[in-house]
């Protein structure tokens, strides 16, 4: 075997032993952003319902606020008909 089929081989097994060290740290890297994504869609999804419940809650208060505040008008019509 010449000089330069020996560097080749020598080469090619090098780039080979790289490029599997590589595709493994791609994918312990993609592991590690979805973790990161499924927690943030989590706490995103909890603070937003918290929120939403939050709102709701005050718009229900203003709107018994708002209902307690009406007075309450009695038509000879409603009072006939009892």
């Amino acid at each position: 075997m010449d000089l330069l089929q020996i560097a080749l081989i020598f080469l090619t097994f090098l780039l080979s032993i790289f490029l599997a060290i590589t595709g493994v740290q791609v994918f312990f890297i993609l592991r590690d952003l979805k973790k990161t994504l499924d927690r943030f869609n989590n706490n995103t999804t909890t603070s937003l319902v918290t929120e939403i419940a939050e709102k709701a809650k005050a718009l229900t208060e203003i709107k018994r606020k708002e209902y307690k505040l009406k007075p309450k008008r009695f038509h000879k019509r409603v009072l006939m008909k009892r």
